[in-house]
């Protein structure tokens, strides 16, 4: 086990997260790694962007005029703003469906504020609250245009549900049978990878997305581009101000993907460009995407994981450093009660470069 962050209080240390880490190109080959790159864990909502592929394969981005946004929220784990619960709406409107309709479950908004503004009102939270409410509306309509039926979309038999699982494993390179299955938090089936073949997926998703890219899959070029340019370009619709990932992209100009899973996962994606950029440590073609997969063992979903993430691109050179709204997320602070700094969280680690 690697310990990746130590929790500091004063400057003594009082605990540490354990984790592995994963740096993998479009072409499968392990290029970095802390840890056990070939851990295999829960990608959990890590695994949206390729959940709402099928969406796009069967022609509804043109059936429902999908727009960035929309197709951003069904890829997005949203904090339940106004904003992501009116585009969950009007995403079911597209297909004459409600919110009865979505079998997610209803909880509180992760945006702090829009979690207030509920309780002041006095209003209860609803399915549309639901984090995972854009990925249920697109699969509502993806039932329509697969002409499929809609009432028990989220059983790992349905048609869709099938369909999505293969999707995976065409970016992961495995047979839809080669990854085990279990429930994830919204009920639909949770898709297990190790952490090389979950970057690896991601590293072949943000391949796609241009020609001549080594590893690219050409069959799905379209709608990974949608997907990448949807996400990366309306990212505020992929998280919102609760999580790092929306200033994340932001900071990297439709250059990275990112997207977190439950339970200390993280994913991301460099874009050629991107790579050609980096400071040379990795042993990497300019011709390349580079996809990066990790996990904080005990499933730090903030503490441990935030400054991971930004120390692992800062150790590949992608220059965290110079993003000032990123700054806040290196080294989490640790309050009192008294709400005085007590402490702070530090990714202290280095990768393993072959």
């Amino acid at each position: 086990m690697q310990v990746l962050a130590r929790v500091y209080r004063g400057d003594q240390i009082e605990s540490f997260h354990t984790g592995s880490i994963a740096v993998v190109d479009s072409l499968g080959r392990l290029l970095a790694y802390a840890g056990e790159p070939g851990l295999q864990t829960c990608l959990r909502s890590a695994a949206k962007p390729f959940q709402a592929i099928p969406l796009l394969e069967y022609g509804g981005a043109d059936e429902y005029e999908l727009s960035n946004e929309e197709i951003a929220l069904t890829c997005g784990s949203h904090g339940g703003e106004p904003l992501h619960v009116a585009t969950a709406a009007a995403l079911l409107r597209k297909g004459e469906f409600d919110e009865s309709d979505l079998l997610c479950g209803a909880h509180v908004p992760y945006d702090e504020k829009a979690a207030a503004e509920l309780r002041a009102a006095g209003d209860e939270p609803s399915a549309l609250h639901n984090n995972c409410s854009g990925k249920h509306a697109g699969m509502l309509l993806c039932t329509q245009v697969m002409d499929v039926p809609s009432n028990d979309y989220i059983d790992a038999a349905h048609p869709l549900q099938e369909t999505m699982r293969a999707t995976l494993g065409d970016f992961a390179d495995l047979d839809a049978d080669e990854i085990p299955i279990a429930i994830d938090g919204c009920g639909v089936p949770a898709f297990f990878l190790s952490l090389q073949r979950t970057a690896f997926a991601y590293a072949r998703l943000m391949a796609t997305t241009e020609s001549g890219i080594a590893g690219a899959l050409e069959r799905y070029a379209g709608s990974a581009a949608q997907i990448v340019n949807a996400m990366t370009g309306f990212s505020q619709y992929v998280a919102g101000a609760w999580s790092m990932t929306t200033p994340l992209m932001q900071a990297f100009g439709g250059e990275l993907l990112a997207k977190e899973g439950a339970e200390g996962l993280y994913a991301m994606a460099m874009a050629p460009s991107l790579v050609g950029a980096l400071t040379g440590r990795l042993r990497v073609a300019d011709d390349v995407a580079v996809g990066i997969a990790l996990k904080i063992h005990d499933g730090s979903m903030v503490r441990g994981r935030n400054p991971v993430i930004l120390k692992t691109l800062e150790i590949l050179g992608a220059g965290v450093s110079s993003a000032p709204e990123l700054q806040p997320f290196r080294r989490q602070q640790v309050f009192n009660v008294a709400g005085k700094v007590a402490g702070e969280v530090r990714a202290e680690f280095e990768l393993e470069i072959l």
